[in-house]
């Protein structure tokens, strides 16, 4: 519930008019700064990739022109293969004018070495690796700590030769360590990477630069390997050392030879990340324009309208003090419709008040007609009680008697219809109570020992409802005390009666005790006929008879009567007389 009166403020729904307002130029506002974002971040890409590259300009011209004089060489290989001395004098003399690599030979399928630059031939046919070396159909780099030849440090450059379709070996040509060394560059620390090494095809370090720390700076191997599958690219990787830094991968040659610079992550630079507070700008001014909006809607319309609904709570509270006008500076409809107000609540005032002096007077007089109805009945309940006197028949007397009680009691309630002060719904529980206590007061002198309980529950019925209701009650009660003997095991009678209030209904009772079964006459006479006309009168269910059951035996009046409601006031409760 509290969720839906704050998506019903007006504050709330003019936010949300104001962001979809906003909507299109927030997109297109995110949308530039990231098309803006992304150009300076290819830009920036690119550099660091150049910046990579040229740190190993050097190391990657001499491997590049190994791997070219080794293609070059295949073909003068192959017409001297049949002669292996003229074939190793020949790569002799290559190695010397070049005096850029230090060994050259040609490798056969099956393992025999016999055309080589210097030394001996030999037979690395069981060299670990050789089947697979071998089988590669494509020129590659490797690395070798100790060269068979050479004995130092080499990076070899291998190229496949082939007759005919037909691999006859591979050629190699073995740079130096020391010799890559010497031509590496030395880059500005500032702008080259922390680290940059040569790879070749499966991720194996060839040669590289700032690696004081040994590989601690690089990725695992097995990352390195994706890292080429890349082909080019900017990323982030965790170092051997634990740290994550960004690393850049470029391929020098296709399939062959591959370069990576590792960078630390504080320094990357700044086109790597987006501009938070350029991207921040549509959230920003949604915030600015909700706020200015919220700022002037409260000042101009919301603090008026709280002012009038305060005035109007108070109206309907019943406060009907002058209203305090709105200032001059509020809108001039605001104004109109406090303007409005005031006049509908003077009116409504002055209608009150008219139908309050109408009300008071219709009570007056309706309260005098009951007064006047009073004074009459108990004027003819003196005449019978005079004519009573002057019979001498002891039945007229009794029939007298009767009509007389009946007249009293229909005074007795016009005289406490007199009384109340409320005309439309009327407390039954005051009535009933005031009759059980006048029918107790006239009872004969011999039920003095007459026990009466009654639980009066706080009942109110409408008023033309009243007086049928109140008169079947007396005309019950009545007979109730008349009848009413000792049940078994009691010594004297005893009488209950009571109303309550049930799912609508008004609930009515009167049960008096009988030594024995209520006879079958119980069911007829006078008081039957006069009861049964009051509950038709207003719309209820009775039921009279002679009862038995645990409490013994009886006979008890019983009526259900519509358009009841609880009352507020207390009723008398369990009162014994």
């Amino acid at each position: 519930m509290a969720r839906r009166q704050i998506s019903n403020k007006l504050a709330t729904r003019l936010a949300i008019l104001l962001t979809l307002a906003l909507a299109p130029l927030g997109l297109i506002a995110v949308y530039s700064e990231h098309a803006s974002w992304k150009a300076r971040k290819e830009t920036s890409d690119t550099m660091l990739i150049l910046r990579t590259i040229d740190s190993v300009t050097g190391q990657r011209a001499l491997l590049e022109s190994a791997m070219q004089s080794a293609r070059a060489l295949t073909s003068q290989v192959v017409e001297t293969l049949e002669e292996p001395e003229s074939c190793s004098e020949m790569l002799a003399d290559f190695v010397s004018a070049a005096r850029l690599f230090s060994f050259a030979g040609f490798i056969e399928t099956d393992g025999p070495m016999r055309c080589v630059s210097s030394g001996e031939p030999r037979n690395l046919g069981s060299l670990e690796g050789f089947d697979r070396a071998m089988a590669e159909p494509l020129p590659y780099f490797t690395f070798q700590q100790i060269g068979l030849v050479t004995g130092e440090a080499v990076i070899v450059a291998s190229w496949p030769v082939y007759r005919e379709n037909e691999q006859l070996g591979r050629l190699t040509i073995s740079i130096s360590r020391t010799m890559l060394d010497l031509l590496s560059t030395n880059p500005d620390p500032d702008i080259a990477p922390k680290a940059a090494v040569l790879l070749n095809h499966r991720g194996e370090i060839l040669t590289g630069s700032g690696l004081t720390d040994g590989a601690a700076l690089l990725p695992p191997h097995e990352r390195l390997q994706a890292l080429i599958s890349q082909r080019s690219g900017v990323y982030r990787a965790t170092g051997e050392d634990g740290r994550e830094r960004v690393v850049t991968v470029a391929q020098l040659t296709p399939s062959q030879l591959y370069v990576l610079g590792t960078w630390e992550a504080v320094a990357e630079s700044p086109g790597l990340a987006p501009d938070i507070a350029r991207f921040g700008f549509p959230v920003m001014m949604w915030i600015a324009s909700v706020g200015v909006v919220m700022m002037s809607i409260h000042y101009l319309v919301v603090r008026h309208l709280r002012q009038i609904n305060s005035q109007l709570r108070r109206f309907a509270l019943g406060n009907r003090d002058d209203f305090q006008r709105l200032p001059e500076s509020a809108p001039t409809e605001l104004q109109e419709i406090d303007s409005t107000f005031s006049k509908m609540a003077r009116l409504i005032a002055r209608d009150e008040h008219e139908l309050e002096e109408a009300l008071r007077e219709k009570t007056v007089l309706l309260r005098e007609v009951h007064h006047r109805v009073k004074n009459n009945l108990q004027l003819i309940a003196s005449i019978l009680n005079l004519q009573i006197r002057r019979l001498k028949h002891p039945d007229a007397r009794l029939i007298l008697k009767g009509v007389q009680s009946r007249v009293r009691a229909l005074a007795s309630i016009h005289r406490m219809l007199y009384e109340e002060t409320r005309v439309s719904n009327i407390d039954a529980t005051s009535f009933l109570d005031r009759i059980m206590q006048d029918t107790r007061a006239l009872a004969s002198p011999g039920k003095q020992g007459l026990d009466i309980e009654c639980q009066f529950d706080p009942v109110s019925l409408p008023a033309e409802k009243i007086i049928p209701a109140a008169l079947l009650f007396s005309e019950a009660l009545t007979n109730a005390i008349k009848y009413a003997t000792p049940s078994t095991g009691s010594q004297s009678p005893k009488v209950t009666c009571g109303i309550r209030a049930k799912d609508g209904l008004a609930e009515l009772w009167v049960r008096n005790s009988l030594t024995e079964p209520a006879p079958e006459t119980a069911r007829e006479g006078l008081g039957r006929e006069l009861m049964t006309a009051f509950a038709a009168q207003i719309g209820a269910e009775l039921d009279v008879g002679g009862v038995s059951d645990d409490a013994g035996h009886g006979w008890e009046m019983y009526l259900r009567l519509p358009d009841a409601g609880l009352n507020p006031r207390t009723a008398t409760e369990g009162r014994a007389l």
